[in-house]
């Protein structure tokens, strides 16, 4: 085997590398790795593409697909976030990718990327970053303001539930992860025993015994198949919108409210009458 290939936690490989001056690649590292450069990959087409193109005829293919998808991030951050996103329709832009694939790589067969603790535990430390840059760029030093409040003596308490969105979101992410993993496994466990039970007679004409069998595979593969696209494809797209809107609507709480729609701001013309609210 490669031993720059091994399935393991990265945050322990990191930390036994530490100790031995080595370098080793866990397989979630290279999952994320690979999604990471195929969404890198995508989106250089689609620019070189946008860059080339005419702007006086429709849009066709992937580049008519990244419009759409960018126009929907767009109104669903405005609607969201009560306002135009605007640059953040990019930062937007690259989660809903990186963590749609990431949530679905496990139906290829390669080593799943959500289900380790630390790549969830990153996406989090990246969204509490941005939460408090935010803050800090809107309301300057009034921002450590918030954690003597309503009295300095709620300091340390301040201080400790201000880690809350990295604790919810990871353990959240993490969790559901995990728990469509478990569920596929034990099913394919069950299956197994059970076609193995069935088919007994089948089994006893091909070499191996118990789960070795060839038959002990007979009634997992549909079922298997229709669950690992259920936490994939349907959990995966909730999860995504999940963590992508806590993160909108967090970075919104951060920016000052703008003025209401509708409010009255002409100025009298002289001779006029004044406008009414």
């Amino acid at each position: 085997m490669n031993p720059f290939f091994v399935f393991s936690n990265p945050l322990n490989d990191m930390l036994e590398g530490f100790k031995d001056l080595s370098f080793r690649v866990s397989g979630p590292l290279i999952s994320s790795l690979t999604v990471m450069a195929i969404v890198a990959i995508v989106a250089i087409i689609v620019g070189i593409m946008a860059r080339v193109h005419d702007p006086m005829k429709p849009e066709k293919g992937l580049l008519s697909l990244a419009t759409g998808f960018v126009e929907y991030l767009e109104d669903w951050g405005e609607n969201l976030m009560g306002r135009k996103p605007g640059n953040w329709t990019g930062y937007f832009l690259g989660l809903f990718a990186y963590l749609f694939l990431a949530f679905i790589w496990s139906i290829t067969g390669f080593p799943s990327v959500i289900d380790t603790l630390i790549m969830p535990l990153a996406l989090s430390l990246v969204m509490f970053i941005l939460i408090q840059f935010t803050g800090l760029r809107y309301s300057k030093w009034k921002y450590f303001h918030r954690y003597i409040e309503p009295i300095p003596i709620f300091l340390p308490i301040n201080l400790i539930t201000m880690w809350t969105p990295i604790i919810s979101t990871t353990l959240r992410m993490f969790g559901n992860a995990l728990a469509g993993s478990v569920v596929i496994g034990l099913l394919n466990w069950a299956l197994k025993n059970l076609s193995v039970a069935i088919f007994s007679g089948m089994a006893a004409a091909f070499p191996g015994t118990g789960l070795d069998n060839p038959a002990a595979i007979f009634l997992a593969p549909i079922p298997v198949a229709i669950f690992n696209l259920y936490f994939g494809l349907f959990s995966g797209y909730i999860q995504t919108l999940v963590f992508a809107s806590l993160n909108g609507v967090w970075i919104a709480g951060e920016m000052p409210e703008q003025d209401p729609m509708g409010e009255v701001r002409q100025i009298t013309r002289p001779g006029g009458e004044q406008p009414q609210a």
